[in-house]
Order: C-alpha cells, then sequence, then structure tokens
C-alpha cells in the first residue's frame, strides 16, 4: 500500500483551504505524541547485502524568495542470494527481500523559504541503531499574502520486508512463526508513514530512519518518522503555525505457515493492520512520532559437544 494517494491529497488540500479569517475562528493548538513499538514477530527478518553495496547522499541548504520547487522520488529492492532475480515474485528458500520508497513533493510558491535538506540511502549491511534509509528536513515559510503565497508539502517513505520460511537451523522460531519442526516461517508485509502540508506560515522539522538490510537476522526491521510544525513567531499567532498539517503511519503485516512462498500462498497463521492518522488545521502546533520495529531474532543456542 502506498502513502497518501493523489485523492486523498486533493481531498485534504481542498478541505483544509480556506482564508485566514475563517482559520482564526478555528485556531487550534495541537501537541500530540504517538509511538508505535512492534515486535510483530521474530519471523520478520532482514535482508543482506551481498555484493552490491551501493550509496546515495543528498544536502539541499536553500534560501528563496518566490517559488522553490522540490521531487525526489526513490525506489530501492534488494535480496540476500547473490543469483535472485527481483522480477520473480516466487521466493526461493531461505530467500529474503526488501524494498525502500522515498518520496518529497514540496512547492513554495509566492513566499521566503529556509529550506535544509539531508538524505542518505545505504544498501550495505547495518547493525542495531544505524540505518539504511535517513531523511532529515527543516522548512520555514512565509507565504506573501499579497500574492496568495501558499506552500504544498507531501513527504513519505515505506519499507516492504518479504522472506520465505527457512528450513535451515541459524533463524530462531517465534510465536508467530508457523509450520513444524526447526523452521521459520514465510511472512510480508509493508510499514509507510509521512506528512502533508497546506500552509501559509509554518517553521517544521521532519526525520525518516528505516532499516530493512543486515547480515544478523537479530537486528530488527525498523521504520521511524519525526514531524514538529509550528509557526514562526511573526505575529500576534505567536507560535501557531497558519493552515493545515496531517500525519499517518500504517502497518500491514502477515505470516505465513511452512512453505517457501511468500506471495501470497500459503495459510496465513498472523495477520496485523494498524492505521494512524492526525490532521490538524487552522492555527496549529503539532508534535508527532511513528515508530515500527520487528522483533530481534534470539540466535540459536547450541548445545555443548560432551
Amino acid at each position: 500500500m502506498t502513502s497518501l494517494t493523489t485523492d486523498v491529497v486533493r481531498k485534504l488540500m481542498g478541505l483544509i483551504n480556506m482564508n485566514a479569517c475563517t482559520m482564526r475562528q478555528l485556531s487550534t493548538v495541537l501537541i500530540i505524541i504517538l509511538v508505535l513499538t512492534t515486535g510483530w514477530a521474530s519471523a520478520v527478518r532482514p535482508t543482506s547485502a551481498t555484493y552490491d553495496q551501493t550509496g546515495i547522499t543528498t544536502t539541499i541548504d536553500a534560501t528563496c524568495i518566490g517559488t522553490l520547487l522540490v521531487n525526489h522520488d526513490m525506489e530501492w529492492q534488494q535480496t540476500n542470494l547473490p543469483n535472485g532475480d527481483l522480477a520473480n515474485n516466487t521466493l526461493s528458500p531461505d530467500e529474503t527481500r526488501a524494498i525502500f520508497t522515498y518520496r518529497e513533493n514540496t512547492l513554495a510558491a509566492s513566499g521566503t523559504t529556509r529550506y535544509t535538506k539531508e538524505y542518505n540511502m545505504d544498501g550495505s549491511n547495518v547493525s542495531d541503531g544505524r540505518d539504511n534509509l535517513y531523511a532529515r528536513h527543516t522548512v520555514n515559510y512565509q507565504a506573501d499574502q499579497s500574492q496568495s503565497g501558499t506552500m504544498l508539502w507531501d513527504e513519505g517513505a515505506t519499507i516492504t520486508s518479504l522472506g520465505a520460511a527457512t528450513n535451515g537451523n541459524d533463524v530462531g522460531r517465534c510465536v508467530f512463526a508457523g509450520g513444524t519442526g526447526g523452521n521459520g516461517a514465510a511472512f510480508k508485509g509493508t510499514v509507510e508513514a509521512g506528512s502533508a502540508m497546506n500552509v501559509q506560515e509554518v517553521a517544521a522539522v521532519t526525520t525518516v530512519g528505516g532499516r530493512a538490510i543486515s547480515e544478523s537476522s537479530t537486528v530488527p526491521v525498523n521504520l521511524r518518522y519525526g514531524f514538529d510544525a509550528q509557526g514562526l513567531g511573526t505575529n500576534a499567532n505567536n507560535t501557531l503555525a497558519v493552515g493545515a498539517a496531517e500525519v499517518y503511519m500504517n502497518t500491514n503485516f502477515e505470516t505465513y505457515d511452512n512453505i517457501y512462498q511468500a506471495s501470497g500462498d500459503g495459510n496465513v497463521t498472523t495477520k496485523i493492520t494498524d492505521r494512524q492518522r492526525t490532521v490538524a488545521r487552522g492555527l496549529f502546533d503539532l508534535a508527532q512520532t511513528h515508530e515500527y520495529s520487528s522483533t530481534a531474532m534470539a540466535q540459536p543456542t547450541v548445545a555443548p559437544v560432551t
């Protein structure tokens, strides 16, 4: 499932298109902290980097009086098998795959904008506490009211994890693991998080961090999103942003019985869906964080030889 669809964005922007007078009548101060730390199953495990350990890094530091436009779309797919075929939807035994996507669409029109961006996508193996995907923004925007200035913002990231059931002894089982014997369950799932804004004044900071590539099955798959927006303190509104903002996180994961395919075949043994969405419009101060983390898998215990 993707982030905000075009229809949702259009509906949101239509919903929050109101003049300054109306927004002051609907003045809102909203501060929300939400944390979703979910250990769905130790069956959900990262893929690992083979020979391809490419990275992409971007930095932007911009000040603009007028119009600033930034567009970014990324998709990164990886399998742990040197001879794996991402075009084949049927997974091989013990195969795991990770798919990262990231997007940003920023249009700050007819106003003064101060914008910074740090972005990094690392396809190598990472340890717990490090990220494959990272992005951080700071955006200050003040509209030129005589020109009906507005800033439209849309950012989202997803991590999709797919894994065939394992027939080895190197992956531990948990209560969610299906099948018999010492094998781990097959799984598939997607977690997505992001935000949207339609504002005339804002000082915002957003952060994205995620990982799903590691040589160790004890490193959990993880996606975090942080959003903090308020006003610039330029008038009687004090520190309240003017306009509207939305922050969301959606999580969908399934585990299967002991089969070697995670493309929808087999018996579903666990199915988890979580939807979260917050919308503030008018005058607002909104701070929100989301986090998904799979349970770290324990390494198997080997009895000593006597």
